[in-house]
């Protein structure tokens, strides 16, 4: 009995090991051991093998290992309601929390965060109200989600604001921080220094971060460089978002020279290989410096140049008309490297097809954005193709891009500026509109 009590003792340390690492091998092999050996059905080792696949990024491997738990528990809900909220799957997330006959705080809190990092707001509200009518209290965790889950919404996220003084929650940093990004983000700059300075002295990095963020948003570079500075003169750690922003407030000030003496400073810390902050450089040179050529070098500096990345070559590119077919090669190449366009990327490329006067190259564009979902603003993209078909001539094209008959996009306030510039005396009240 002692032997096996060892044995088993031996085999959860081992399997924590191989979650700790990821080392799916060595999981895959300890499973199969469980499988096969005469061990008693055990939750919690059941749990631990959902676990090992969700973290190693084998979906299907965890629901199998949840299904063929006998005795399935709230941390069993939990560890693969967590693996397919992980992969933004929220629809089946949310099937498996109707499942779970007594919800814990864990099981809203990974299913509200879930929705709101998909900026889904009602169903992350519902889950948080229904959350409060079991009776189940809330923490830092779940307030911070729903902020997050407001989106544009300042309406509620002023209310929420108020349930984070009356709750107490204000002294929760993390809460804080979320309401400092939030306010910054929906364009209420002071509301979102009020709340960094009530913070005080238990502010953590983030939350430095967050409102030098939060001047680079705004473009307030001096703020921002002020922020940076009292920041480093503390010893507080920065990250690749807050040097992003630091880069953003140089451009914002056309500070080109302190950016090239920050950009060596970066050089010496490595962080320029980052492609948050390499965005950042690009940004900075092709508004400040006028030129491509340094962006180019800076680009080719980083390993595994990320979409945002991509993007802001692509904008480098079409902010200046005689780099128009670079911005078209350089969206093409970040296709074929496997990056799925995004809003940002449609709208850059447009815009350089409008610069080229191109209606072929801007209908093949146009063409693969009805093809692709585009995860977020759309109507940005209807913006720039109705500013590109009007400015080609093409007012058929333009009409046509605007949103189904019963929607009122802001695409359409484009519409009669465009028809000025091609000498129109056509009006979007026109009987041939309606």
């Amino acid at each position: 009995m002692n032997q096996f009590s060892c044995n088993l003792q031996s085999f959860r340390h081992l399997l924590k090991t191989c979650i700790a690492d990821r080392d799916l091998f060595t999981g895959k092999a300890l499973h199969a051991l469980y499988v096969k050996s005469l061990l008693p059905p055990s939750t919690y080792l059941s749990n631990h093998f959902i676990l090992l696949y969700s973290k190693c990024g084998r979906l299907s491997a965890a629901h199998s290992a949840f299904n063929h738990t006998q005795d399935p528990n709230v941390f069993s809900f939990n560890a693969i309601i967590n693996a397919y909220a992980k992969e933004s799957h929220t629809h089946i997330a949310h099937q498996l929390f109707d499942k779970i006959p007594i919800p814990d705080l864990v099981s809203y809190n990974t299913l509200i965060s879930a929705y709101a990092d998909r900026r889904e707001t009602e169903p992350a509200l519902s889950l948080f109200a229904g959350m409060r009518r079991m009776g189940l209290d809330m923490d830092g965790f779940t307030i911070s989600a729903v902020i997050t889950g407001c989106c544009d919404d300042v309406g509620l996220l002023r209310q929420l604001h108020c349930v984070v003084v009356s709750g107490g929650f204000d002294s929760y940093v993390s809460v804080n921080n979320s309401l400092v990004t939030y306010y910054s983000k929906n364009g209420f700059l002071e509301e979102a220094k009020r709340v960094f300075l009530v913070t005080g002295e238990v502010r953590d990095e983030v939350s430095w971060n967050s409102m030098i963020v939060a001047y680079g948003q705004h473009r307030q570079g001096l703020k921002a460089l002020g922020l940076f500075q009292e920041m480093v003169r503390r010893g507080l750690d920065v990250d690749m978002f807050t040097l992003a922003s630091v880069l953003t407030a140089f451009t914002c000030v056309e500070d080109l020279l302190g950016g090239l003496q920050f950009h060596a400073k970066l050089i010496k810390t490595g962080f320029h290989q980052n492609s948050h902050v390499g965005s950042g450089l690009i940004d900075l040179y092709s508004k400040c410096a006028g030129g491509m050529a340094e962006c180019r070098k800076v680009f080719q500096e980083i390993p595994f140049p990320d979409l945002v990345l991509w993007n802001t070559m692509v904008s480098g590119y079409s902010q200046n008309a005689e780099f128009s077919e670079d911005a078209l090669h350089c969206f093409r190449k970040m296709q074929r490297v496997g990056h799925s366009p995004d809003d940002c990327s449609f709208v850059c490329v447009i815009s350089a097809c409008s610069n080229l006067s191109s209606p072929s190259q801007g209908k093949q564009i146009h063409a693969l954005e009805i093809k692709s979902d585009i995860p977020s603003n759309k109507i940005s993209v209807n913006n720039a193709l109705v500013a590109m078909y009007s400015k080609c001539g093409n007012l058929h094209d333009a009409r046509s891009s605007l949103a189904p008959e019963g929607e009122v996009p802001a695409s359409a306030n484009t519409m009669p500026l465009n028809f000025l510039t091609k000498r129109l005396s056509v009006s979007i009240e026109d009987d041939s509109w309606s």
